[in-house]
């Protein structure tokens, strides 16, 4: 047998004593499982599939006969997590709905198998499974509208059903650096183990010594924070105690988690002395005490702790150390993420759930010589959802996340990393890979560049696509600035008055970056755009009263940006003109905190409009839009919050962009009968287009003279 010399990549370092050991080939396999070829589902191009079982009924009937392998495909088919991103609706169900419905006279077409890899070179850690079979021509049905498309599949389920399932191999074995499969059996070890320690160390000094991007925002030793935990000796023979830093210089560890609602171990006005002293490794809580045992491993001294670092019960302690806590983070040496844990008493290290047998198939080159074997992971197994995680449901943990130089993850399932050059997980597996969107997901470090001009993205746009006129840097920053606010606003935050605290970190970044003026979430130079935002959860009550009315950060839940990642709205456009903002700060933060009497003034054209149900020409699709007294078509609304608006609810429009595409603008309403001075209630989509005979909603504000209006 012929073995080549290879090189051991990052993601291989794994110790083969902390995996699980599987156990010897021996499963029931079909022919055609059997004869399933690595080669042959990829192609030296990777432009290859190999032709699996003839028909869904086919595979089912395998299945039941006792073919694992065949067994985990018709899971995968059925498994709603399966179905592609832009799966709507019931479609997942449908799926299960449409297996049960295979039989003799619907038996669904063939299926084809395709070693999925992403990128230019691939990287080759599942089998994605897709419906290929040609579909047969059928004669139309007399007096039947839509006969269906596929013969083969039931009428009610017309589904081309599709799949994936994981594809891994031992580091050692060839089908790993000959087949050049990336995945990686789960760690059984709680992350405790020498392996896992030493893991840990190498991904530090691959970060350290060998990525240039990391080397070049690396900042070795630097100013401690105010106060760190003193960790003693590395071998644990001093007892960790307060420190009050006074800016010495050192490196330390920061540790990121969750509350979980619960309140971990403080630092109050009263205990402050006591820490001071000593704080006893016992007394810890197991986030606490394994974030020690962790930077003690790391050979880092100091650590800090939120709760601890932090005199929680003094606000101006706490305004004064939350302003700079952007700061505490991006100046950290690493930070440790308890990415599984739900409170401070779970702990980094957590048992790892015990996996189902695997099915295990035979790899062989090309030519034959060199033999291995490649295993795939059960469909019924669930992979820990990084972005589900409750660490990654918490809002302070992004600012974190972004701001932090690397991270070093502990899973309830396996280690990760992650710095603005790589991302790596135990398993192989390429960042975050779960279902089939195809690698879509953006929330990683390496798509977070602050300074986005040396790494222009348009996501789906070609730059020479542009529109003429287009202010590039700032559609850039601001664009990135709109889809890391439409992640944020997804999280959940223990106390509604974090909702600035815990992004103003980013925002400093930003301003030191661009020069540009902050305020309430939002950036004057980007605010014809910025104030086009919408929620899409819930519509419960302001979380304050006091930020200004055309701020997202006065709600809480989920809020979208009109088109953030393209940069139309910054393209030259006369639908309005931001003249002016204005406010009054109230806290340490300064305008990255609480603001008073803030207002902006604006130039544009404001209507006055009606709710009218479904319109005179059902022109919309929803029940409510907005019309002119006259009868003039404006659009969609989408209040702000829940108060019931029946029909004939009056309020006025202010048309913020109007380009061809999708408009959009503003639903006010007067303060106090003042004519000029108004209040946000909602955001309008305004149907635009070019057609002589379509209906336009910027037809109503065509005849409407500019005025200067103030929003507060």
């Amino acid at each position: 047998m012929v073995f080549r010399n290879r090189i051991i990549m990052e993601h291989d370092r794994l110790p083969s004593s902390s995996v699980t050991v599987l156990p010897p080939y021996g499963s029931s396999l079909c022919q055609l499982c059997r004869s399933i070829s690595l080669t042959e589902m990829r192609g030296p191009n990777l432009d290859r599939m190999q032709p699996h079982q003839p028909s869904l009924l086919a595979l089912k009937e395998s299945a039941t006969d006792g073919c694992q392998l065949c067994g985990f495909i018709l899971k995968a088919l059925a498994n709603p997590r399966q179905f592609d991103s832009f799966t709507i609706g019931d479609r997942s169900l449908a799926g299960h709905m449409a297996l049960d419905s295979v039989s003799e006279q619907y038996p669904g077409r063939q299926i084809s198998l395709v070693a999925w890899g992403a990128g230019d070179k691939g990287w080759l850690d599942r089998i994605r499974i897709i419906t290929t079979g040609e579909i047969p021509e059928v004669e139309e049905v007399q007096g039947s509208e839509s006969p269906a498309c596929d013969p083969t599949m039931h009428p009610n389920y017309q589904l081309a059903l599709s799949g994936s399932i994981d594809l891994f191999a031992f580091p050692e074995d060839p089908a790993a650096w000959h087949g050049d499969i990336k995945g990686r059996p789960l760690p059984r070890s709680a992350g405790d183990s020498d392996g896992d320690f030493e893991l840990a160390k190498q991904w530090l000094s691959d970060c350290t010594f060998s990525h240039s991007p990391c080397q070049k925002k690396a900042v070795g030793e630097t100013r401690l924070p105010t106060r760190v935990l003193d960790l003693g000796p590395s071998d644990g023979s001093e007892e960790p105690y307060l420190l009050e830093t006074h800016g010495i210089p050192g490196r330390y560890i920061t540790l990121s988690h969750t509350w979980g609602g619960e309140v971990p171990l403080t630092t109050t006005s009263s205990t402050i002395t006591e820490r001071k002293q000593c704080i006893p490794l016992a007394l810890l809580p197991k986030t606490f005490h394994d974030a020690v045992i962790i930077s003690r491993k790391m050979n880092i001294r100091y650590l800090w702790i939120d709760s601890l670092c932090i005199i929680q019960d003094s606000k101006l302690d706490w305004e004064k150390e939350s302003a700079l806590m952007g700061d505490v983070y991006g100046r950290s040496y690493l930070t440790i993420a308890a990415r599984g844990a739900t409170n401070a008493d779970i702990g980094c290290f957590i048992s790892r759930p015990e996996e189902p047998p695997p099915c295990r198939l035979d790899y062989r080159s090309l030519d034959g010589c060199i033999e291995g074997q490649m295993y795939v992971r059960d469909p019924s197994f669930q992979l820990e959802r990084i972005d589900k995680s409750p660490l990654d449901q918490r809002g302070w943990v992004l600012q974190e996340r972004a701001l932090s130089l690397r991270i070093l993850y502990y899973g309830s399932q396996q280690l990760y990393w992650e710095c603005a050059s790589a991302t790596i997980r135990q398993d192989g597996k390429f960042r975050d890979v779960d279902g089939d969107d195809l690698r879509s997901y953006s929330g990683f470090k390496e798509d977070w560049d602050f300074e986005p001009k040396s790494n222009p993205k348009f996501h789906g746009v070609g730059v020479d696509e542009l529109p003429a006129g287009l202010q590039i840097d700032l559609a850039q920053y601001m664009g990135q600035w709109h889809l890391l606010v439409e992640e944020y606003t997804r999280r959940q935050l223990t106390f509604v008055s974090d909702k600035l605290p815990a992004i103003a970190g980013i925002a400093k970044k930003y301003q030191q970056l661009t020069g540009y003026t902050y305020a309430a979430g939002l950036w004057k130079e980007d605010l014809r755009s910025g104030l086009l935002w919408s929620r899409s959860g819930g519509r419960d009550a302001p979380i304050s009263t006091h930020l200004p009315t055309w701020s997202w950060t006065r709600f809480s839940g989920k809020v979208d940006f009109l088109s953030p990642s393209i940069g139309l709205l910054h393209a030259p456009d006369d639908s309005c003109k931001v003249i002016d903002l204005s406010y009054d700060t109230t806290d340490n933060l300064r305008n990255y905190g609480e603001l008073s009497n803030a207002r902006i003034q604006i130039e544009g054209r404001v209507v006055g409009t009606i709710l009218v149900e479904d319109g005179p020409t059902a022109l919309y699709e929803t029940s409510l839009a907005l019309f002119t007294k006259a009868g003039a078509p404006v659009g969609i609304p989408s209040f702000d919050e829940k108060e019931p608006r029946q029909e004939g609810f009056e309020c006025f429009c202010l048309l913020v962009h109007g380009r061809l595409g999708s408009g959009a603008g503003l639903i006010l309403e007067q303060v106090n009968g003042s004519k000029n001075v108004y209040r946000r209630i909602g955001y309008v989509g305004i149907p635009t287009t070019s057609m002589p005979d379509a209906r336009d909603g910027r037809i109503a504000f065509s005849d409407v003279d500019p005025e200067v209006i103030s929003i507060i």
